[in-house]
């Protein structure tokens, strides 16, 4: 099929438009989920002891770090490696779809998913200096509770994502691979209940 200087030029602005309609959703999900879970997390960890918070705390700071690292390891990824690797010819068409949508899966997990866990980290460490603070005595300390917190979320953070970043781009075919059986267990597991319904339903 020929195309013409005109055609081509209409093709580059459909897909410029299409890169802007994400970038708009994109950002409204990322607004709408972290407004959702804010308010989720601050109604629950108002509630909770310390011990709670903290374990809240830690779910959300691996899942920052978990979903950058499947986000950097599946942008990092190489179509070639895929091809020696995967001989399931199911399980390499959708690594390869992962791999060639690598733009929007990262934008999901590192910016959505990551930078929202990241808000939740900050909202459970201040909760926990909070209940901390009103433990112990009045002291000149209870001024710093709150930054000595946040430093530590931070300074682990940046450790565990540094290790993780270095795995996943040493491992990065093996980590899709992963991902691909893990949507693949997901999708069996969903055609199971529904071959179920069905079974309940004539039944």
């Amino acid at each position: 099929m020929i195309f013409n200087n005109e055609s081509k030029t209409e093709i580059l602005k459909a897909r410029e438009r299409k890169k802007y309609v994400w970038f708009v959703k994109i950002s409204i999900l990322a607004f709408c989920v972290s407004l959702m879970l804010t308010f989720f997390s601050e109604f629950i960890l108002n509630k909770v002891n310390i011990i709670i918070a903290i374990l809240l705390l830690i779910i959300f700071m691996l899942l920052n770090v978990f979903s950058d690292m499947l986000g950097l390891a599946i942008t990092s990824c190489q179509i070639e490696n895929l091809k020696r690797e995967v001989s399931d010819e199911n399980h390499f068409k959708i690594c390869i779809k992962l791999v060639k949508s690598s733009d929007k899966v990262s934008s999901i997990l590192c910016d959505v998913v990551g930078d929202i866990c990241g808000i939740l980290c900050g909202v459970s460490g201040t909760m926990i200096a909070y209940i901390c603070a009103s433990l112990l005595p009045e002291s000149n300390f209870n001024m710093f509770l709150g930054a000595i917190v946040s430093a530590l979320i931070a300074g682990f953070t940046v450790l565990f994502k540094a290790i993780s970043k270095n795995y996943a781009v040493k491992n990065s075919t093996k980590i899709v691979k992963k991902v691909v059986n893990f949507i693949f267990v997901l999708k069996n597991l969903k055609n199971q209940m529904k071959h179920k319904s069905r079974s309940n339903k004539e039944n």
